[in-house]
This record gives C-alpha cells, structure tokens and sequence, in this order.
C-alpha cells in the first residue's frame, strides 16, 4: 500500500480531484503534517492544534464527530503511558476517594460486557475507564450530513450472525435489549432492473466487479463484472494464476478438517502457516496467494497468511459450533456492531439514551454525557480517561484492593476497587499492569498486532457504479482492496429504501500486511506508515484512485464526493502465529496463560485471549474474566 511521501500538492491537479471544494471536512493547513512521521515516532507530542487537525481531519457530526478511531490525542497519550512518561507524577495523583467493587479498564464490547456482567452476577459499585471521548472500542460509528439526509457508517467491527435461539450469545442479547433477531433491510427504489445489493461490504453479488489497473499493465485499468462466473474472462492474468484462483473458489480438497477447538486436527493446524496451508488444500502457488489472496484470507486477522496460524481459518466456527445461522446471511447495523455498544450502556446506565431500551430508540438517539460517569448510580463510565497504571496495595496474594491511576485533562487522578478487568488489547495491558508476573509478562510478548485504516467515503450517489453494472468491487494494489453498496438495516430514521440516486457512504478498509517479513515487523512497519501519514495525503490518494478506478462510470471526485473520515486503528487486529492457539513443545498457549491465570483481583478479558476478532469473543472473555473475580 503506498500513499505519496509527501502532499503531492499542485494547483490545477488538486483542484480536479475536488482538494479545495468546501466538502465535509476542515482546512488543514494544505494538509501537511510539517514534520511528519519524525514527530509522531519520536515520540513527541507537539502542542499545536493545528497538527492533530492535520493528522485527524474531518470527524463527521453527531456525538463521534471527535471519537474518528485513534484520534491524535489518544495515540499520543497512549505512547506517553507505554514510554513510561507519567512515572514519576504517578506520586503525586489526586486519590478521588472511590472505592468500586469492580473497574473495568477499557470501555470497548469486552469492557462494557464486564460490567454488564458483574451487575448481573453480583452487583456493586463499577466503574469503566475509557481513554476515548465516547464508549465501543472499535464499534464505533461516524455520521455524515449529505444533501439533508444522514449518513452512518462503521468505524471498525461489523457484523454478526442470527444467534441460535436459546444459545449463549442469544441469552446476552436478551440481557441487553436486542429486541430482534434478523434486520429488515432497504427496498429497491431505483430503476429496472432492480440491482442486488449485500446486507454486508463481505458479500460478492453476482454483479461484483474486479479492478486490474496499472500493476497488471494496464492504463486505463480493466474491469471484469461477475468474474467468478466468467471464469476470470477477460482478467489480464496468465492461464496459470485464472486456473489457481478458479481452483481455490470452486474446489475443497477433502482434507480433514478441526471439529472442536483443541482436537488433533486443531493441534495440527496450530504448527504450521495458513499460507501453507492453504497451498497443500487448493494446490495454489505462494506467489498466486500473495498477489490476489493474502487480504482475502487473512484480511479478518490485518496480515498475510504467511505469518499467521493455519488455524485461524477455522478459529470462529470451531469455537462457535453452532451459535450462529449462517443460513440468514450477515447481519449488520447501518454503524456495524456499534448497536450492541449501545445497548451495553442503556443496560448499565438507563439514563444514557432517552426512550425505551429497544434497538430503535438507542440507535436514534443522542447521547446523554452528563449521565454516564453521575454520582451515586451502581455502574459509572468515565471518557477520556487513559489508565496509566493498575496495581495492587501489597502483596497480590493478599492485597485488599487495587489502585487504578488514570490521566483525564493532563491531570493523574486514581481510584480503589476490589477487583479490576483489564479489557484493553494486550499492547496496552503489558504496559498498565504494574506487578503483571513473569508468567504473565512474556505470555504478552508472543502477541502481535497490526494496524487498519478504515476509510468511510460518502458519496452524492453512487450512479457511477449503476452505470458501471456493479455494486461491489475488489481491487489489486493501492489503498484497500474492497468496497461496496449495501442495502442499510431499517432502524430507527434510516430511510426504508435506496437507489443509484441515493446519498450513500462507501467504506474501505486498508490493511498493512507485507508478506515475506516477519510478524512483528509487518505490524510495526504499518503503524509507521499509518501513524506517519497526513489526512490530506490520504485524501489526495483516495480520490486519485477512485478517480482512476470509476472514471468509466462518470465518476467525478471532485463533484460526487462529500465527504472522506478516516479512522486510523494501530493495534486493530490480533495476529496469530504457529502456536498461539494451543502452545509450542508443550509450552502452554499464551492466551491461555492469560485466560487461566487471573492476577490476584486482576483478570484479563479482551478478543486478543480468544485469537480471533469477533464481538462474541469480546462478551465471553469478559464473561469468563467476571466469573474467575467473583469466584476468587
């Protein structure tokens, strides 16, 4: 994935791709971020406004318009924590007082689902730290305003699967709110022939197209719609590689497959690669895989399958048997899994959204700020509070409380509590929990993460693609790999229907992976890319490329473009290697190091200690964590 090392700014040139328009976003300083990539990874943490807005951009309206991912703020006081910068005020803290019976630090899926749980199971005093200015992790959403009709999108996680009635994950809806099952999504209302359109941006209609652009050669780039059914006709590939990808979609060899989480097949799977895997299973070139298939099969885990654990493939189904009816497709909320967000919070604090607790009204409504983190009520949630330091008062055998030291308003500020979930990504864990065991410590160090961009481009309708005769494409090279129109879940205001005509927002995710380096190098090598790169490069880029890409369609950057949020996540995915899941010679599994092992009153929660990421993981292992406090 390249982006230009520098804005690339020229007059006449912006000017066609819509640079100066006055579009939803903000002016950022022509969009350079001065120094860059040498501020951001030295360290520093410059005090201009002007930088973080350079670095930010537009962060849509509504109440996540300053909550666009990792906003620049966030980043740089989590790289202050994890460099140690606060050690020595942590003395000087203000003690607030409390004392909580549980804290759950991180306010993601993972954390809220602890105090949900907690509540449910023991109740008491709770309290959520979250280090953003709004609650959900990465489900999060972002809102445009587009020709009077509002936009929503998801940041980051997506979809979910029709529970099994009467299942584990169907019983948490219940005790949540999620008064519905299955989603009832938008009506065609353009022309004839209706076009069919995916309730999710993973699903390839028939009218599906692939992009072949100047790495295969060709300018202007190719188009082949509904390539699968053509057999790749058309595609500017060799008979070798058209053969190897029509065998790796159509044709499973029998090979055995896991049936349970830990059978021998699992075991088996857990020593070897995916993308080795999957070279014996399709009898596939390592070369085919790596041009057209890493972000397709290891897309879901941020990286390549060379680095990462044959058994991710298999991760989800194996450790859900049963849960999800995939027969009803993907379900989507139009802000992805931001809707059980949400509901967690309306769960815990009633007073959070006003109405009743239905999906309807807690999709639609505002937020009420002034009631989540209100004196006196059985679960607080607290933002923009970044969580510096957990550790026990003594020794953690016999310790009667922790203190939990959290940054808000440049001011350190700690709080007791009987018990604590560290629900954060173990990138931060390994850094907060101050007497974290050996054990514990190097079971941290064999994670990996890797970062995501997820770049939400709304759109005065989408034309183009109907002229085009596709709704959906995927792409070779450049920023992302994918993008699509989906019918939207009919929640709340969400209009009943869509049409070419209609306003829509196109999402693409970008992923880092460089395969042929080692794990830990293609995450931080991401980051740096990501973390060094200015808005306005990457807008300048998104709109070449989508200039570029649907110029046969009419598409105009300049005047179909509305607006462009970018959420940038540096630790988005868990990347698991040959032996995290069920350990190497003997060794156990480092997630389960942490899932067994609780830290006095500490427990560790999280979809890293699952290894894969998917918000069921994130409610049971914040299930499991609550159990293992209360019982201890």
């Amino acid at each position: 994935m390249d982006v230009p090392s520098n804005s690339g700014s020229n007059s006449a040139h912006d000017d066609r791709l819509g640079m100066n328009e006055p579009i939803s976003r903000r002016d950022f300083l022509n969009g350079a971020l001065v120094a860059g990539a040498g501020i951001l990874l030295r360290g520093q943490i410059p005090a201009t406004d002007s930088l973080a807005d350079a670095w930010n951009g537009y962060g849509g309206v509504g109440d996540y318009r300053h909550a666009n991912g990792n906003t620049y703020d966030v980043m740089n006081t989590a790289h202050a924590m994890r460099d140690g910068n606060f050690e020595r005020f942590i003395a000087n803290a203000i003690d607030t007082g409390e004392m909580y019976d549980m804290v759950s630090v991180g306010g993601g899926l993972s954390g809220l689902a602890a105090a949900v749980f907690f509540q449910k199971s023991k109740g008491g005093r709770c309290l959520v730290l979250d280090n953003h200015p709004i609650f959900g992790g990465e489900a999060k959403r972002n809102e445009f305003l587009v020709d009077g009709q509002r936009l929503i999108a998801h940041q980051g996680s997506a979809i979910y699967l029709v529970p099994q009635k009467g299942g584990y994950t169907d019983r948490f809806y219940d005790l949540i709110g999620m008064d519905r099952r299955v989603l009832d999504y938008q009506r065609w209302r353009g022309p004839s022939p209706e076009m069919p359109l995916s309730q999710s941006p993973y699903e390839e209609p028939k009218n599906y197209g692939f992009y072949f652009g100047s790495q295969f050669g060709k300018r202007p780039g190719v188009w082949v719609i509904d390539p699968w059914g053509r057999q790749l006709d058309g595609a500017p590939l060799s008979d070798a590689e058209k053969a190897e990808l029509m065998r790796w979609r159509t044709v499973d060899d029998e090979g055995p497959r896991p049936q349970t989480e830990g059978d021998a097949v699992s075991r088996q799977l857990d020593t070897m690669t995916l993308e080795n895997h999957l070279m014996a299973r399709h009898r596939i070139s390592r070369e085919t895989l790596r041009n057209f298939l890493s972000p397709v099969e290891g897309g879901g885990y941020g990286l390549g399958a060379d680095v990462l654990s044959a058994y991710c493939a298999y991760a989800i189904e194996t450790e859900f048997p049963g849960d999800g009816d995939a027969t009803l497709g993907d379900q989507m909320f139009p802000d992805g899994n931001t809707g059980f967000a949400r509901l967690m919070v309306k769960t815990l604090i009633p007073a959070a959204f006003a109405g009743p607790r239905t999906v309807d009204a807690v999709w639609r409504n505002r937020v009420h700020f002034d009631a989540l983190d209100r004196a006196g009520q059985p679960t607080r949630i607290r933002l923009n509070a970044t969580v510096v330091r957990v550790e026990h008062a003594g020794d953690p055998a016999s310790a009667p409380h922790v203190v939990v030291t959290y940054v808000k308003g440049k001011r350190l500020f700690r709080v007791k509590s009987r018990a604590v979930v560290m629900a954060g990504g173990s990138w931060t864990s390994k850094h907060i929990v101050r007497d974290l065991p050996t054990t514990h410590r190097d079971a941290y160090a064999q994670f990996y993460r890797s970062p995501c961009l997820m770049a939400n481009v709304a759109v005065h309708n989408w034309r183009f693609l109907y002229r085009m005769g596709m709704s959906g494409c995927r792409w070779f090279g450049g920023l992302g790999n994918y993008l699509s129109v989906r019918k939207m879940a009919v929640i709340g205001d969400e209009s009943p229907s869509i049409g070419p005509d209609s306003p829509t927002v196109l999402t693409i995710k970008v992923l880092f992976a460089q395969p042929g380096l080692p794990i830990g190098e293609q995450g931080s090598r991401g980051r740096a890319q990501l973390l060094g790169t200015s808005f306005a490069q990457y807008e300048r880029a998104f709109r070449e490329q989508l200039g570029d890409m649907f110029a046969p369609g009419g598409f105009d950057p300049r005047r179909d473009i509305a607006g462009i949020i970018l959420n940038r996540w540096g630790h988005a995915y868990v990347n698991p290697q040959p032996g995290f899941f069920f350990g190497v010679d003997g060794k156990p599994a480092p997630r389960d190091v942490l899932r067994d092992r609780p830290h006095g009153r500490i427990a560790f929660a999280n979809t890293d200690l699952a290894g894969a990421m998917d918000h069921r993981n994130s409610i049971r292992e914040a299930d499991r964590a609550v159990k293992q406090l209360i019982e201890a």
